[in-house]
């Protein structure tokens, strides 16, 4: 069972099965009925393996349930492409929230098991890391709408599928190439010292 959910985890396991559906079917229905059963499957699932669900994946279903059904029932797109924007926005308030109110990092317990040597730069670089990705997935909101607003259904599909995956690529590798740059200083700075 531990070894089915790691590949229901697995966000291009999603990416497969929602290019799968959209591009045999062209029909939103069925691919919102599709993602709709996928991520309820994966909720059934972390509750029965691990006793809990993570939260931002209870989240995203609490957000998915009521917007797909209305998607479903109006057969209209906009409240499952509404939902897209909400979780981007979600998570950069998040981002956001945990830096000022908390004085927390997430991205650092996040970025930091890429390497270890990330973890010792000093706060300001993860604070302005950690602004960057919040605002970068806020625009990805935006730029969702944009996209809803202006183009058609499957003109988004496509945008989802492959723009969405290389704006995160992009936005990731970038914070990561920057933090590392700062590793390699703060390594240098230790070796100097030694």
């Amino acid at each position: 069972m531990a070894g089915l959910l790691k590949i229901l985890n697995n966000p291009l396991t999603l990416l497969v099965a929602f290019a799968g559906v959209w591009y045999a079917t062209r029909d939103f229905v069925i691919l919102t009925s599709t993602i709709m059963a996928f991520v309820t499957l994966q909720v059934v699932l972390e509750k029965i393996v691990y006793r809990k669900v993570p939260t931002f994946l209870f989240g995203s279903w609490c957000l998915l349930l009521p917007l797909g059904a209305m998607t479903l029932i109006f057969r209209d797109p906009a409240f499952l492409q509404w939902k897209f924007s909400i979780v981007h926005w979600l998570f950069g308030l998040i981002l956001l929230g945990a830096r000022i109110i908390g004085k927390t990092d997430i991205l650092k317990s996040l970025f930091s098991a890429a390497s270890p040597e990330i973890h010792q730069i000093d706060n300001i670089h993860w604070k302005r890391v950690n602004f960057y990705m919040a605002f970068g997935f806020i625009l990805l909101g935006f730029i969702n709408l944009y996209i809803m607003r202006i183009y058609d259904f499957d003109f988004w599909v496509n945008f989802k599928l492959y723009g969405v995956l290389i704006y995160n690529i992009a936005l990731t590798s970038s914070a990561l190439f920057y933090l590392f740059s700062k590793a390699e200083k703060v390594s240098n700075k230790d070796e100097i010292q030694a």
